[in-house]
């Protein structure tokens, strides 16, 4: 028997978890005899699984499917199977892929709430475009919010992201992301455990958090309320020996509760790239755009600007000097890439400072 067959077989065997398949992979060198009824040296709680398994036909179905739509299989058993991801205890037997999937370990989660604000949206776009124009893979789940803006950030910045679903391959969810879905396809890479025609069930994204966190060297999370379903993505992050990153925020903003608790608990608080950097990827080459000259009055603004959002009335008030004068040292700081202005008279701090 095919050995991509019996793998994608084992995937879809009931009766059996995640950590029994992985066991009975590593333990076999060959899992097609298994299906031919060679199951001796198995005991019965997973060699009754596979004796009952018969759906040979909906595999081949999906297999023509695949490859109509330009997708394909990864087995565990592959050299293309992600490195990081294979060391975990109950990583997937099989993935569902489109697009390329960048070889290595430089590979950083960015992960946050689905509710995300603009400035948090803003931050973690402009981390990973920072991080892909310098060759780290991003990798999150095409979710809305930060996870889109991660993304986005990612294929702007010209390097590679990888998109975890929690659902088939063929679906496209939330559907308002279709564009972004699309491109990833084309220019980075869709990654799913979920066979074709899947659709996403709640239970699925507790699921496909343990595959981001499982590609990663490290998860960063930005913008997290106690309840959000980044903090499994975390929690998973420290269960499978990654480093755990989270940006800190206002104590009276709900959005940053669960970020702040992560740091609370020992999560590495990440105030720049440059942490991102000394933290998950120290031999990586960096230009650091934050090295940029700026003389005492762009120091001083810059000092006032928060990485949450500043009014410009707040930066007139705290800094003693005329309105004018600070509107003007504000226009270079944006030249500059240092700051950036939102709508509503509000400044934050980019990713590079």
């Amino acid at each position: 028997m095919d050995e991509r067959i019996a793998c994608i077989a084992l995937s879809r065997t009931k009766g059996l978890n995640n950590i029994q398949r992985r066991e009975i992979a590593d333990r076999y060198g060959e899992i097609g005899p298994l299906f031919e009824g060679k199951t001796k040296y198995l005991n019965n709680s997973m060699a009754a699984p596979i004796s009952l398994f018969k759906n040979w036909k909906g595999i081949m179905n999906d297999l023509k499917a695949l490859e109509e739509m330009g997708a394909s299989v990864i087995t565990i058993k592959d050299k293309e199977y992600p490195q990081l991801l294979r060391n975990v205890p109950d990583a997937p037997m099989v993935l569902y892929k489109k697009g390329f999937l960048p070889p290595g370990t430089n590979t950083l989660a960015i992960v946050g709430s689905r509710r995300a604000s603009f400035e948090g949206a803003s931050l973690a776009e402009k981390i990973a475009e920072t991080l892909s124009a310098a060759g780290v893979t991003i990798v999150s789940g095409l979710a809305r919010g930060i996870d889109s803006a991660a993304h986005k950030g990612a294929l702007r910045g010209e390097g590679k992201t990888i998109g975890v679903l929690g659902c088939g391959i063929d679906i496209c969810y939330p559907p308002e992301n279709r564009e972004l879905f699309e491109r990833m396809g084309d220019e980075g890479a869709i990654l799913t455990e979920y066979i074709p025609g899947e659709r996403p069930f709640r239970s699925h994204f507790p699921e496909r958090n343990r595959i981001i966190a499982g590609l990663a060297k490290g998860v960063l999370v930005i913008e997290a309320s106690e309840r959000s379903g980044s903090l499994i993505t975390a929690r998973l992050g420290l269960e499978y020996s990654r480093e755990v990153m989270a940006i800190p925020g206002s104590v009276f903003n709900e959005e940053y509760r669960g970020a702040n608790k992560l740091i609370k608990e020992g999560a590495k608080l990440v105030d720049g790239i440059g942490d991102i950097i000394t933290t998950c990827f120290p031999g990586i080459s960096f230009a650091k755009k934050e090295n940029v000259e700026l003389d005492g009055n762009e120091k001083y603004i810059y000092a006032l600007v928060g990485f949450q959002k500043t009014h410009i009335d707040e930066v007139i008030e705290r800094s003693k000097m005329e309105a004018k004068q600070v509107m003007a040292v504000l226009t270079r700081l944006e030249m500059k890439e240092t700051v950036r202005q939102l709508p509503g008279g509000f400044y934050i701090k980019t990713a590079h400072s």
